[in-house]
């Protein structure tokens, strides 16, 4: 009975050992809900964004794409109407000078993708390559340079007629202590009135060929850009050629 007794307290002191070894189970802690939203709202803004990278790439023009749009241009030059502009009639006037302003300038914007388009590394390019790229480049500097110097001085002469700024009327007034303020109202007037009508007459007498001398600019960059892909083929082909023995 004794040996039992003893046993049953050695038993239970090692009960109670473990029992004061055993650790309680640690509480998992989950974030506040605020980070939660936050990386989940970072999550999804990441992720649009890829979307609309993926969605959205960009590619620039290729020759082919521009001279296709220098055609489309063509459709849009405003026509002359049978009588003419009337000069007198400054709306008109301004109006059919505001669409031809509208189609040059989306014409030297075209031109300045052909140097992205015709890019090629020096050494990647051959010396006929070279020099079709500099005879595109004099043709269509050529065309710019006579559509800058003969059609759009006559467009801003009309469209952005040199104005002053002058006094238009002013108003004084007198405070509690009598003190005087005055306030004065500013407009802007023609510098010239006459030379703007002598531009309105320049521009109705000459729209028919200004009109004129735009499209045959137009169709010589077209021809320009079809004769430069002619002779790259040409000349790639007459590498290939001097490489077959």
């Amino acid at each position: 009975m004794a040996t039992a007794t003893t046993t049953e307290s050695s038993s239970s002191k090692k009960r109670k050992a473990q029992n004061g070894n055993t650790k309680p189970p640690s509480k998992k802690t989950s974030p506040p809900s605020s980070l939660l939203s936050t990386s989940t709202s970072s999550t999804a803004v990441a992720a649009a964004a890829t979307t609309a990278d993926s969605n959205s790439e960009f590619k620039p023009y290729t020759l082919p794409q521009i001279r296709t749009n220098i055609q489309s241009l063509e459709t849009k030059v405003p026509s002359v109407p049978p009588l003419g502009i009337d000069p007198a009639d400054r709306d008109a006037v301004r109006s059919w000078a505001s669409e031809m302003q509208a189609i040059i300038e989306e014409f030297n914007l075209l031109l300045c993708c052909v140097s992205s388009a015709t890019y090629r590394w020096g050494t990647d390019r051959s010396g006929a390559a070279d020099q079709h790229l500099g005879l595109l480049s004099s043709e269509l500097g050529n065309a710019q340079d006579q559509i800058s110097t003969s059609i759009t001085p006559r467009l801003s002469n009309v469209l952005a007629p040199v104005v002053d700024l002058v006094t238009n009327e002013s108003h004084t007034t007198k405070d509690e202590n009598g003190v005087e303020k005055k306030v004065n109202f500013f407009t802007q007037v023609e510098n010239d009135p006459k030379f703007i009508r002598l531009c309105s007459e320049i521009l109705s007498r000459n729209a028919v060929m200004l009109r004129r001398v735009l499209l045959t600019n137009f169709h010589k960059v077209g021809r320009c850009i079809d004769d430069y892909l002619k002779a790259t083929k040409k000349d790639g082909q007459g590498q290939r050629n001097a490489f077959a023995y």
